[in-house]
């Protein structure tokens, strides 16, 4: 056991701010500042062990939010992210007119992006969040298909009695029914053969009936091809704008009106079963890939139709229309069944961090990595006895646990993240408990709240520390686990924390989703379940762990108790 004595003002903010309805140990508050009669001191754990365990595959259908494009990352590898999703109907069993003809059709996809700056002109400038690799060079190939399997509600191995799983790694099952016509065919090859994250913001300009530019007082513009006399209509944050086949929606869906296919989204879904996006490399192992939120998309058939001629109206007016059809997955409104299929190839450095992990003394490095292929570190908090030392010692000498963080330092060498760029360094990690696959107390008690809603709960913690460089190299990360660590000091009153309970540590997309998914190891036939949020995030990092590290060993993994105790 190490111990030093503390100032108490060093920890005022964290005996501000942590809130706790533990009424045996809680944790001390602004009323102890300043006071002579108490002592604050630090136990630091010695017999931590931690290690690497692999995930394999992971349940990636009706996710919140999904993956596209191809992200390398030179410590992990390389991973592609393709996404087949479900349409359906805005309307069921609509009326197009008489004699419709598709204009055009569009596709939107906003990026998660902030508003920055608006220039004179009234162009907004942006800055895109969620996009992982180089955004300024990272073109792919992106090919747009008409998926033609069948993605299921419900498990029929299960005589239909669970939800359907689809896995990361099940993009056989598509490929023998994809379409053979390529949809995304615009002669611009921004949208598909050289395509890229752009943060321009978008714009759709003002037009007549006839879908010709018009000016401010509608007249019809004399040069349609010059963008500088165009009216904008409307203005879009910057998104995926992708131009599809007309061919394709005129029979597919204006000429397919009568079919009866339309009358429902039942049936609407088993005519058409939606779209398979795939990407490519253009050069190898280059690419982006962004976080996108499919279900807020804006997919629209622009047409024109009249209503049918009679003897009084032979020549009827021919109007502009549009019709939308909608996509991805959301838990409350839109049940469209998605999946990400997710390859990965690891890298040497990932294969042999995860085979030199061992479980039974721990590590000195940790490798962990979300999305497919990824991995979670493991944490035993306590060992060879320690834990019912310190239960004695609270017990006994009425000890005031006052905080308890766990510090995670990023190994900046060349074993480590040194050639990986400060932008392909996860910017959080995740705290859960493993034995049981739920969130900590901790999690559940903060609700600290930040303008940028990755932040919040940053008490809890695990938002990275950076350098104050141009590099922006990640130092560490830190994890308060107070209330956590209580609740095991107090287990004689609380049968749920008599075990010492194993901890995960994975990367997060989101620290606002705190539901747990499936993953499955098919090389050992294990699974297991890991934090939704590492599903969908495909960064990684290399931490060090409870064994020493040559020259380094002042920074292994740490877990630090404060507590007070009365004189």
């Amino acid at each position: 056991m190490k111990k030093s004595f503390l100032k108490i003002f060093s920890v005022i903010t964290v005996a501000v701010t942590i809130i706790s309805c533990d009424k045996d140990f809680n944790t001390v508050g602004s009323d102890v500042i300043g006071d002579d009669h108490f002592d604050l001191e630090n136990w630091e754990v010695q017999n931590l062990i931690a290690y690497t365990g692999k995930t394999g595959a992971v349940q990636s259908n009706n996710l919140p939010l999904n993956a596209l494009g191809i992200y390398n990352n030179p410590k992990f590898g390389l991973t592609k992210a393709h996404f087949v999703t479900q349409v359906e109907l805005g309307n069921e069993n609509p009326s197009f007119g008489y004699n419709p003809v598709v204009d055009s059709v569009y596709l939107y996809v906003p990026y998660f992006s902030e508003l920055k700056s608006t220039e004179t002109s009234g162009e907004r400038i942006y800055e895109l969040d969620s996009i992982y690799g180089d955004v300024e060079v990272g073109k792919f190939r992106l090919k747009v298909y008409e998926n033609g399997y069948f993605l299921r509600d419900f498990d029929p191995e299960d005589n239909l009695q669970s939800a359907q799983k689809y896995f990361s790694d099940e993009k056989n099952l598509i490929d023998p029914f994809k379409g053979a016509e390529l949809l995304n065919n615009s002669t611009n090859v921004a949208q598909n053969d050289q395509f890229y994250f752009s943060k321009k913001e978008l714009y759709i300009y003002k037009t007549n009936n006839a879908g010709l530019y018009v000016d401010s007082n509608g007249e019809v513009l004399s040069d349609q091809n010059n963008p500088a006399l165009r009216v904008i209509k409307e203005r879009k944050t910057p998104g995926m704008w992708l131009d599809l086949k007309n061919s394709f929606f005129q029979e597919k869906i204006l000429d397919a009106a009568s079919s009866g296919n339309l009358f429902n989204n039942n049936i609407f879904k088993n005519y058409f079963r939606g779209f398979l996006f795939e990407v490519e490399e253009i050069v190898p192992n280059q690419g982006a890939m962004a976080i996108l939120d499919f279900s807020k998309a804006e997919l629209k058939i622009i047409y024109k139709s009249s209503v049918e001629p009679t003897t009084e109206n032979p020549n009827p007016a021919i109007t502009r229309k549009e019709f939308s059809l909608r996509m991805g997955y959301n838990a409350s409104n839109l049940r469209n069944n998605c999946v990400n299929f997710l390859q990965h190839t690891p890298s040497v450095d990932y294969e042999g961090g995860l085979s030199n992990s061992d479980a039974t003394v721990g590590s000195d490095r940790l490798f962990v990595k979300g999305g497919d292929n990824g991995s979670v570190a493991y944490i035993d908090l306590f060992g060879n006895g320690e834990l019912q030392t310190l239960r004695d010692s609270v017990a006994t000498r009425n000890w005031l646990i006052n905080d308890a963080r766990l510090t995670f330092y990023i190994d900046q060498s060349n074993d480590g993240m040194q050639s990986v760029p400060y932008k392909s360094e996860p910017e959080r990690i995740f705290i859960y408990d493993a034995t049981n696959n739920i969130v900590l107390l901790d999690y559940t008690f903060d609700t600290s709240t930040s303008a940028k809603v990755k932040n919040n709960k940053f008490i809890f913690g695990g938002i990275i520390e950076r350098e104050a460089t141009a590099d922006k190299k990640g130092i560490k990360y830190t994890v308060r686990i107070t209330e956590h660590v209580k609740r095991i000091l107090k287990a004689d009153v609380n049968g749920d924390y008599n075990e010492n309970i194993k901890l995960g540590v994975s990367v997060t997309e989101s620290i606002n989703i705190p539901s747990f998914s499936n993953y499955i190891n098919r090389l050992d036939n294990t699974s297991g379940k890991l934090p939704l949020a590492s599903i969908l995030n495909p960064l990684g990092t290399v931490i060090y762990g409870n064994l020493p590290v040559l020259d380094n060993e002042d920074k292994k993994l740490k877990l630090n108790i404060y507590f007070t105790k009365p004189n």
